[in-house]
């Protein structure tokens, strides 16, 4: 498998508060760059800071919302690298019997006007990774 990847797209780290990790990643020197409310289950915020970019979704459901950050010494759900060709690099995983942890490819309004499409495996360890074309 070569799959050609441009960098990482971004790190999923779902949160139980969002003021609240808003707060402290601007602490940090992050920066909204995306704020979407009440989309695909989510409130969704992405933040960027020197070329580094997180996603804090938070669920609208309260049993889901209160289980974040309750996975262990850490609550980084995913990390996401873009690519140019999503259906190539779907092929591509498809033909390497990597298992996907979502069946087929998925739509986000989250950066619109952009389009974003996506598709997510499991890596070694379970490890979600998404990728990510953005046009």
């Amino acid at each position: 498998m070569n799959i050609k990847t441009k960098g990482l797209a971004h790190i999923g780290i779902p949160t139980s508060d969002l003021e609240q990790s808003i707060a402290f990643y601007k602490s940090l020197g992050f920066k909204i760059i995306v704020d979407k409310k009440e989309m695909e289950g989510n409130n969704f915020i992405f933040m960027e800071c020197n070329d580094v970019t997180i996603g804090l979704p938070q669920s609208l459901n309260e049993d889901v919302r209160k289980s974040a950050g309750t996975k262990g010494a850490g609550n980084i759900d995913h990390f996401a690298l873009l690519v140019d060709d999503l259906e190539d690099t779907k092929k591509e995983l498809e033909d390497a019997g990597v298992h996907f942890a979502i069946e087929g490819i998925s739509v986000t309004e989250a950066w619109t006007p952009k389009s974003c499409r996506c598709i997510m495996v499991y890596g070694p360890d379970h490890v979600k990774i998404e990728f990510v074309e953005m046009k």
